[in-house]
């Protein structure tokens, strides 16, 4: 119950992000997941968050927001490429 409130949330939040789903593509030998990848995510946030359809679903809406945030804010202190990550 909480994998589909976590997933339903991500497939919400993809429609009224982009007025629409991001289909899955090939492109350069490259897989995108396009809108798969997104209710991945919600469904593993609303997963760990709780057992209540609700707040799994609010969990699943706000799961890829708070993962691209927290990627941005490692790079800005991190900085791969300074400590001899990427080269």
């Amino acid at each position: 119950m909480a994998l589909s409130g976590g997933a339903l949330g991500a497939l919400i939040k993809e429609i009224l992000e982009d007025n629409g789903l991001t289909m899955p593509e090939l492109k350069n030998g490259t897989f995108y997941l396009g809108f798969f990848g997104a209710m991945i995510i919600g469904g593993a946030a609303g997963y760990f968050i709780d057992g209540s359809f609700l707040n799994s679903f609010l969990g699943g809406y706000v799961g890829k927001s708070i993962l691209e945030r927290l990627s941005k804010t490692n790079e800005l202190i991190l900085k791969p490429a300074e400590i001899g990550f990427l080269k």
